[in-house]
């Protein structure tokens, strides 16, 4: 993922590529996509490309993979995911697109966790199994908008009436929103939420794995919501080539 991120920023150097928003950083949260069953609902934020790579190795070969990936950020029409409208993630039958919309993913997240839970109380039809979990990842910047605020407001209305809501949201935390710094408004977020919140070191590749099969593993058994916070993830670059990454970002 660090390799397609630079990739794109060349191409897009070059007049050939058109997004340079990338997950160099975040190469660790490639743990969700293998830790997730590949019937569980994944929407991932838009730098959490390591996830998307880690499932797609469950049923797909490298070599594809990266050329689907290089044709969505020279926006090919052969493109798999939005065949041309976009660079997004995503493109199987359980991985949601999501485009560069802040949070836009979560609403629909709880929504496949209530809805589906449902469908299996009342016994209809669903897409989904009856211990599946609906995963959403975010970044900390994300977390101010309202598409985050409405969706975990809705999964703990959930879980204060006891309704079904398998939904983990997990959160990227590098302490940047695009190049605002968040002021440590992310660490006062048990202070502000009455879903259960497991943090680990983003850094720190057993602590990422453990924790986060453990966030699935509750969500899953418990058919509630659960928030996971990956703190300590470095920035690598800019968020995008196209802002002035050196105003806020040291040369380390």
């Amino acid at each position: 993922t660090f390799a397609l991120h630079t990739e794109a920023r060349l191409a897009a150097a070059m007049g050939e590529g058109f997004y340079t928003i990338g997950p160099c950083g975040e190469e660790l949260l490639g743990a969700i996509g293998i830790l997730l069953r590949q019937d569980d609902a994944l929407a991932l934020h838009y730098r959490h490309l390591a996830a998307q790579v880690a499932r797609h190795l469950r049923s797909k070969d490298l070599d594809a993979i990266l050329l689907d990936r290089a044709r969505s950020h020279v926006v090919s029409v052969n493109d798999p995911v939005t065949h041309g409208a976009h660079c997004a993630l995503g493109g199987d039958d359980y991985s949601f697109v999501v485009t560069s919309t802040l949070a836009s993913q979560a609403p629909p997240a709880v929504g496949r966790a209530l809805g589906s839970s449902l469908a299996h109380q009342l016994g209809l039809p669903s897409k989904f199994q009856p211990d599946f979990v609906s995963f959403v990842s975010l970044g900390d910047g994300s977390m101010h908008n309202a598409h985050a605020l409405s969706a975990l407001n809705l999964a703990e209305y959930a879980m204060h009436r006891g309704f079904k809501c398998p939904t983990v949201f997990a959160v990227s935390n590098n302490g940047l929103s695009i190049s605002f710094p968040d002021h440590g408004w992310m660490s006062t977020l048990e202070q502000r939420t009455s879903l259960p919140v497991l943090r680990c070191n983003g850094s720190d590749l057993l602590d990422v794995y453990a924790t986060t099969e453990q966030a699935i593993a509750q969500a899953r058994s418990s058919s509630q919501p659960r928030v996971l916070v990956y703190d300590n993830l470095p920035r690598r670059f800019g968020h995008a080539a196209t802002d002035r990454q050196a105003a806020y970002l040291s040369s380390e």
